[in-house]
């Protein structure tokens, strides 16, 4: 129809025989460019990117057979992912993304992309393998689990062991029922999933209030200020990291920790070293609510500083983080963790150089335990076995 309308027009005309070849020329070449290229945007963590990709199809019946899923990783790879990757590493770029930001990332992509679960995880998995991780395919007749090896430790959530490397579960889903799987015969290679344990990316599109109320010895205190949401969901989403250093380097955003530190700071600026390690104390004990987090999220899930001021509820680990940050942010104070692994429980040692009030001494420094999660308990006061605790340097 359009060739007979442009004939119509222009019959006669050598130019006119140019204009018409052009815009058929045109036309095809939109229509092909509209076939093969989808435009998908994303929502991380509450900014708004935007990437191009033509999905192929996967077709995965039940039972799931190791025909039909190197047939769908074979139509992946088929595909322009190497255009895909390199639209992923500029948005990874950007915002200052680590390995494991870029799992959780790669994870959403694929759920955009398809629809259909485990479509999702067969495409996660040829993804991050062209990428060039090390990571691992288990299935069942109707389950498939991605696997990836970490260079850091994570904890409740499945891995399995497999020639000399630990493979974890890279949903990272706890509370999984354990069942009989089948290695995918794929070629074994790759590098492993790291994490920038020194700071996180650089998310920062959500904001929201935080106040707190707190009393002590008689005196009310407010404390209220911005926090960054963007980075409080990107801490829920990731794994329970292994204690250590990265929970004290994963600092408080600068509107946090600018509104919240300089106001203890104020608050504490004329009480004696003992006192503002009390008030610092209480103020992890009473400010924020006790309550396991099993009990009101339904899993065990490590918080970092961040979150503690955004979640309802806070458990030991939680305020011992919290307490821990503050003492050095404050008051400039090292500490250590104290693990009491039989006792399922955690408190902090703050290095505290006095003649008498001390609980342990570790590597020549003096250390004063403290319990953030033990309403009235003073520094010092302990009722765990010291000799049995783990510490743990952060």
């Amino acid at each position: 129809m359009i060739e007979f309308q442009l004939h119509k027009i222009y019959k006669g005309s050598a130019f006119a025989h140019w204009i018409r070849h052009a815009v058929l020329l045109l036309v095809l070449f939109l229509s092909s460019f509209h076939c093969f290229l989808s435009a998908h945007t994303l929502n991380l963590y509450g900014h708004s990117v935007s990437f191009q990709y033509q999905q192929p199809q996967i077709n995965l019946a039940n039972p799931i057979t190791s025909p039909q899923l190197h047939q769908a990783i074979g139509q992946v790879k088929k595909s322009d992912i190497s255009a895909l990757l390199q639209q992923l590493d500029s948005i990874s770029v950007n915002f200052g993304m680590d390995d494991i930001a870029y799992i959780l990332m790669a994870d959403k992509v694929a759920k955009l992309i398809y629809k259909d679960y485990f479509e999702s995880l067969v495409f996660k998995y040829a993804l991050l393998q062209e990428k060039g991780y090390r990571v691992m395919l288990g299935f069942a007749p109707d389950f498939i689990t991605v696997y990836g090896h970490l260079d850091f430790k994570v904890h409740n959530v499945a891995f399995v062991e497999y020639e000399d490397f630990t493979y974890t579960d890279i949903s990272f889903q706890q509370n999984l029922e354990t069942c009989q799987e089948t290695l995918l015969e794929l070629p074994l290679e790759g590098r492993a999933i790291t994490m920038n344990e020194s700071r996180p990316p650089f998310f920062n599109a959500q904001t929201e209030v935080y106040k707190i109320h707190f009393e002590y010895e008689g005196m009310s205190y407010d404390f209220a200020g911005h926090l960054n949401q963007s980075l409080v969901n990107y801490y829920r989403e990731l794994p329970a990291i292994e204690f250590g250093q990265v929970y004290l380097n994963y600092q408080l955003s600068d509107p946090a920790k600018f509104s919240l530190v300089a106001s203890l700071k104020e608050s504490t600026y004329n009480m004696f070293p003992s006192k503002q390690i009390d008030f610092l104390l209480q103020f992890a004990q009473n400010a924020f609510a006790y309550k396991k987090d099993a009990e009101w999220m339904g899993l065990e899930k490590f918080a970092f500083p961040e979150e503690v001021l955004a979640n309802p509820f806070a458990d030991c680990e939680d305020k011992s983080v919290l307490f821990a940050y503050l003492a050095k942010e404050v008051l400039d104070l090292p500490s250590v963790a104290l693990i009491y692994y039989v006792d399922n429980h955690l408190n902090v040692g703050v290095a505290f150089n006095h003649k008498s009030a001390y609980n342990f001494i570790y590597n020549n420094q003096k250390y004063l335990i403290c319990e953030p999660s033990g309403l009235g308990f003073k520094p010092g006061d302990n009722v765990y076995d010291v000799k049995k605790a783990s510490i743990v340097k952060w």
